[in-house]
């Protein structure tokens, strides 16, 4: 019995939190792998709500760095807590945690995901394939976007805009207006039909390749992504089918193929 009160305890304080859909990287870790101690984070770091990076943005080199080279590579993210049809983005982000070229955009869901929260080896893996630009950038950033649209379509704004000057906010521009159920804060938003809730989390590393950012296209998507053309900062209720071992179904074999790049490879994830 001490045992179940335990549990159940510790149950409601996850519960007790604004306990929404959680992600973070796991393949390069992210920045905030550890605290600030030494000490392994299980779940805070997959609720990073404000951009870019969460708490520790700005702090490059905080947690392990990751050399990686230009080219395909496979990453891999998980998820805490699930909820329906939230979407995600890949881009590198500049020292100044600017995104800079999008990588991949509108990654549907799986809303077969049954993940709980604290528990890490039930975490839902999204594996995939991304095309690293020839890019030479000794201070970069893999930012994984997480964007709320279960929440924002519950508050009746079935297409969001994110941005990521107000990645936080109640889901209005009107503070007398009631805050939308699952919004962060009371904060008004700076424009209206704001994607108002949405989880970062930033893996830093070096890319060894020749070009400047002047050679890099901020679409940096490939032309066979399925959903390269839809609006890159627009975002409603996405969702796809997945692998039980977490791939992407029905999208061209190369974000399915596992791409180890020298001392990096995530495929044993």
């Amino acid at each position: 019995m001490k045992v179940s009160l335990l549990f159940v305890l510790a149950l409601l304080g996850f519960l007790a939190q604004d306990v929404a859909a959680h992600g973070r990287w796991k393949c390069p870790p992210p920045r905030d792998v550890l605290d600030a101690t030494g000490k392994h984070i299980p779940f805070d770091n997959t609720g990073n709500k404000y951009a870019a990076c969460g708490p520790q943005s700005h702090k490059w080199g905080f947690g392990n760095v990751t050399e990686i080279f230009p080219g395909w590579m496979t990453i891999v993210m998980e998820e805490s807590v699930s909820h329906t049809g939230s979407p995600f983005r890949i881009a590198i982000l500049d020292e100044t945690e600017t995104a800079r070229a999008i990588l991949l955009n509108h990654i549907p869901h799986n809303d077969n995901t049954k993940p709980i929260p604290g528990s890490e080896n039930t975490y839902a893996p999204y594996k995939i394939s991304v095309f690293i630009p020839d890019i030479k950038c000794d201070k970069c950033i893999l930012q994984m976007l997480y964007l709320m649209t279960d929440k924002t379509v519950k508050c009746g704004i079935p297409t969001c805009y994110y941005n990521p000057n107000d990645a936080s906010c109640k889901g209005s521009t009107d503070p007398k207006v009631a805050t939308c159920f699952g919004a962060p804060n009371d904060n008004p938003c700076v424009q209206e039909n704001e994607c108002f809730s949405n989880y970062h989390s930033c893996s830093d590393v070096v890319i060894h390749g020749n070009n400047d950012w002047s050679k890099v296209a901020y679409n940096n998507q490939p032309q066979d992504w399925p959903f390269r053309n839809l609006p890159m900062d627009l975002y409603a209720s996405e969702i796809g089918t997945w692998t039980d071992d977490g791939w992407l179904k029905n999208v061209p074999a190369n974000y399915t193929t596992v791409h180890k790049q020298s001392g990096f490879d995530c495929a044993f994830y």
